[in-house]
C-alpha cells in the first residue's frame, strides 16, 4: 500500500511538475511574444521619432541655411567649445585656444568678456560681430553672434551657453557701400565748387553748400533752413511750379539791391551787387514718378560776363591799336625811305645779312662773304670780326660804323653805320640779330671834318665833342631797343609776348632817363656849376645813413657791413655833394655784389677823411681797372654796370673837392674803392 501510495504520490509530483514546467513554457512563450510586440511597436514609434526628427533636421538646416546661421556651446564646467555642424548636426569639440583660432583675436577677448558677464549673470544675453581670421587668398568674413544661456544648475547659475552666429558679410559690405555712398554723397555735395542747393518735395530748402553760403553771402544756412524758405522766394524761380518741374537750365540778371527794397523775402542773403547767374534745376522722382525733391546746382558768372565785357572792350581797343601801328608802320616806312635807313637782320643759322627797306615787303637776302667783299680794305677785318662775333652768338650789342666800296651820287665812299642787338628765345639762346642800318656817310666825313678842326681846338673842346660821341653812342642803344620792340607790335607775335615788349620798353626808357640825368650832371660838374658849401658836422652819424640809402635797391641776400670806428667825428665838409657821392658809391658796389656781401668803413688820418667801400662781387679784368673812372668806358665781355657815368660822376666831384678816388680789383673776387677826402677835424671820439 506504501509503495502504492508512493507511486501515486510520485505520479501525483511528476505530473504537478510538468503541469509547472508548462506553465512556465506558455509564461515564456508569453513573454516572448510580447517582447516582440513591444519592440516591433518600439521600433515602429522610434522610426517615426526618427522620421519626424530627419524633417525637423532638414527644416531646421534649411533655416539655418537660408539664414546662414551656425551654432555653437561653450560649457563652463569643461571650459570647451562644441561646435555642431550644419550639415549632419555632428558635434566636434574645441578648447578655448583652438576656437580662438577660428575669429580675430580682438573679437574672441570680446567673447570671452560677454561669456564672463552671461556666466557672473551680469547680462542675460549679448550680440557681437566678429570677423574671421582669413587664411592666404579667402574673403574676409563677418558674424553675428548671440549669446544666451543654454542650460542652468539648480543654483541658477549657468552651466552651458549657446551661440548662434549668422553670417552677415554681404549685408556689412552693403552697408559699408551704403555708408561711403552717402558720405561721398555728402562730400560732394558740400565741397563742390558750385553752389550746390537741395529742395524738399514742397519745395521747402532742406540744405545747402558753402559755396552757394558764400555765394549769395548767408552767415547762417541752418537759420535759413529752419525758417523755411521757399524755392518760389528766389526772384528767378517765382513762376516755377514745382510740382511740375522738368530739368531746366536758367540763366539770369538780378539787381539784388533793387530786390531787397522792393520785395525782400529773403533777408539772410547779404549780398547786394547785380548778379549773373546759371543754374541747372533737377528734379528728383521715384519709381512711381512722385516728387522727392530738387537739386538746384548753379554759379555766379557775374566775373566771367563782366571779363566777357572787358575782353570785346580789349578787343575794340586792339583793333584801334592795330589801325594806329599800321599807321606808325607806314610812317616808319616813310622814314626809313627819307633818312635812307634799312632794317637789318643777321641769321648766324645760314650766315645771311637781310636787308629790309620796307616792313610790309621781304627782304633782300646777302650772303656773308658777299658782305664782306663791299667793305673797304681798311674796315674789312673790322666786318670779319663783327660777323665772328655774331657767329658765335655773343649776347652784346654790336654798334659799328663801315666804310664801304660803294660810291654815293658824290662819288664819295659810303659809310654805313650798323647797330644790332642780339634776339633771344625763351632759354635765353641768340637766335639772330636785329638793328637798324643807317647812311651815316655825310656824318661819318662830318666827323672827320670836325675831328680835323677839334684837333686844332683847345683841350677842353676837344673833351666836349668827344663826350657828345660817346653820349650818342649811348643814347642809340635804349633808343633803339625801344624802336625795335615798339616795332615788334607789328610783326607776326603771340599776344603774350606783349607784356614783354612793354616791359622792355619801359626798362630802356627807364635807362634812358637815368642816362640823361647822368649826363646834365656831370654836364653842371664840367661846367664847374656846382657849389660846394663847407660846414662842420657829426661824419660818423651821417656815414652809415648814406651807405644804407646807397643800398636800398641791393638784394636782400646780400650782406651789408658798414664799419663805424668814431662815436663822433666832428669834421669840415660839404654834406650835401660828398654824402652824394659815397651814396652813389656804395649803389655801384651793390650792383657789382653778385653773392658774398659789401662792406663800408673810413678813418681820418693826416688831415684827410679815409673811404673805403668794397664788394665781393665780379671785380674787374686788370686790363679794365686802368678805364674804370673814364666816361662810358666799355667793360670788355662783361655787361656794364648802370649808365656808364657813376664811377666818372664819383671822381669828377672828388677831384672837385680836392680829393682822390682810386680802385683795386681782381676778376671775379670783388673790387676795392678807396675815396680821400681833404678835411679839418674839429674833434673826435673814438669807440
Amino acid at each position: 500500500m506504501r509503495l502504492i501510495t508512493t507511486i501515486h504520490r510520485t505520479q501525483y509530483m511528476y505530473t504537478d511538475i510538468i503541469h509547472n514546467y508548462g506553465y512556465l513554457i506558455a509564461a515564456f512563450l508569453f513573454s516572448a511574444a510580447c517582447m516582440v510586440v513591444y519592440n516591433r511597436l518600439t521600433y515602429y514609434k522610434q522610426r517615426r521619432v526618427t522620421r519626424r526628427l530627419q524633417r525637423l533636421t532638414a527644416q531646421l538646416s534649411l533655416i539655418m541655411d537660408a539664414n546662414k546661421t551656425g551654432a555653437w556651446t561653450y560649457d563652463t564646467k569643461k571650459n570647451q567649445f562644441k561646435v555642431i555642424s550644419k550639415n549632419d548636426f555632428t558635434e566636434k569639440f574645441y578648447t578655448p585656444f583652438e576656437f580662438s583660432k577660428r575669429c580675430n583675436r580682438d573679437d574672441f577677448l570680446n567673447i570671452e568678456k560677454a561669456i564672463n558677464g552671461i556666466m557672473n549673470r551680469e547680462i542675460l544675453t549679448e550680440t557681437l560681430t566678429v570677423r574671421n581670421e582669413p587664411a592666404e587668398g579667402e574673403e574676409l568674413k563677418y558674424y553675428e553672434i548671440t549669446l544666451t544661456v543654454l542650460r542652468r544648475n539648480r543654483r541658477d547659475i549657468p552651466i552651458e551657453i549657446l551661440g548662434t552666429q549668422r553670417d552677415i558679410t554681404q549685408e556689412t559690405k552693403r552697408a559699408k557701400e551704403i555708408n561711403n555712398l552717402m558720405l561721398r554723397s555728402h562730400t560732394v555735395f558740400n565741397s563742390s565748387l558750385v553752389d550746390m542747393v537741395y529742395y524738399d518735395a514742397k519745395g521747402y530748402l532742406a540744405d545747402l553748400n558753402e559755396t552757394a553760403c558764400h555765394t549769395f553771402g548767408v552767415k547762417d544756412a541752418q537759420a535759413l533752413i529752419k525758417r523755411g524758405m521757399k524755392m518760389n522766394d528766389i526772384p528767378s524761380y517765382r513762376e516755377i511750379d514745382v510740382q511740375k518741374l522738368e530739368h531746366t537750365t536758367l540763366s539770369s540778371i538780378t539787381d539784388i539791391a533793387q530786390v531787397k527794397a522792393t520785395d525782400e523775402r529773403v533777408p539772410e542773403v547779404t549780398v547786394t551787387s547785380k548778379m549773373y547767374y546759371e543754374v541747372m534745376l533737377g528734379p528728383i522722382r521715384d519709381q512711381l514718378n512722385h516728387l522727392m525733391g530738387v537739386i538746384a546746382a548753379g554759379r555766379d558768372i557775374t566775373e566771367m560776363v563782366e571779363s566777357n565785357h572787358r575782353m570785346k572792350e580789349s578787343s575794340r581797343l586792339i583793333e584801334e591799336r592795330t589801325k594806329a601801328l599800321q599807321q606808325y608802320v607806314r610812317d616808319i616806312n616813310y622814314s626809313l625811305k627819307i633818312s635812307e635807313t634799312r632794317l637789318i637782320n643777321y641769321y648766324p643759322e645760314c650766315h645771311e645779312l637781310e636787308i629790309l627797306s620796307d616792313l610790309s615787303e621781304a627782304g633782300k637776302r646777302i650772303p656773308q662773304l658777299h658782305a664782306v667783299a663791299l667793305i673797304h680794305q681798311d674796315d674789312r677785318h673790322k666786318a670779319t670780326n663783327i660777323i665772328k662775333r655774331m657767329d658765335n652768338r655773343h649776347q652784346s650789342a654790336i654798334s659799328e660804323t663801315l666804310h664801304t666800296r660803294l660810291p654815293d651820287h658824290h662819288g664819295r665812299d659810303i659809310y654805313l653805320n650798323f647797330n644790332l642787338m642780339p634776339i633771344t628765345d625763351k632759354q635765353g639762346h641768340v637766335t639772330h640779330y636785329f638793328g637798324m642800318l643807317r647812311n651815316g656817310t655825310e656824318m661819318a666825313y662830318t666827323e672827320l671834318r670836325l675831328q680835323e678842326e677839334t684837333a686844332k681846338a683847345q683841350e677842353d673842346e676837344q673833351l666836349k665833342n668827344a663826350f657828345l660821341l660817346n653820349m650818342s653812342y649811348e643814347l642809340r642803344g635804349p633808343l633803339q631797343a625801344v624802336i625795335g620792340f615798339a616795332e615788334l607790335f607789328n610783326t607776326e607775335h603771340d599776344l603774350n609776348d606783349e607784356r614783354i615788349f612793354a616791359e622792355e620798353i619801359k626798362k630802356n626808357t627807364d635807362v634812358l632817363l637815368s642816362l640823361i640825368n647822368d649826363i646834365l650832371y656831370i654836364s653842371r660838374l664840367d661846367a664847374h656849376m656846382i657849389e660846394y658849401h663847407y660846414e662842420v658836422c657829426n661824419f660818423a652819424t651821417l656815414f652809415e645813413g648814406w651807405c644804407q640809402l646807397g643800398w636800398i635797391d641791393v638784394s636782400q641776400t646780400i650782406t651789408r657791413t658798414i664799419e663805424n670806428p668814431y662815436n663822433s667825428l666832428l669834421v669840415k665838409i660839404d654834406p650835401q655833394n660828398l654824402g652824394l657821392a659815397i651814396k652813389k658809391l656804395c649803389a655801384y658796389s651793390g650792383l657789382s655784389a653778385m653773392q658774398g656781401g659789401v662792406r663800408s668803413r673810413y678813418e681820418y688820418l693826416h688831415d684827410e677823411l679815409i673811404i673805403i667801400v668794397e664788394d665781393s662781387g665780379r671785380g674787374m679784368e686788370f686790363d679794365e681797372v686802368p678805364r674804370a673812372f673814364d666816361r662810358f668806358a666799355r667793360e670788355g665781355k662783361r655787361k656794364r654796370l648802370g649808365t656808364g657815368l657813376d664811377l666818372p660822376i664819383i671822381k669828377e666831384m672828388v677831384e672837385q673837392m680836392g680829393g682822390t678816388i682810386d680802385v683795386l680789383s681782381e676778376p671775379d673776387k670783388g673790387s676795392t674803392y678807396f675815396m680821400s677826402i681833404p678835411c679839418e677835424m674839429i674833434s673826435y671820439e673814438k669807440k
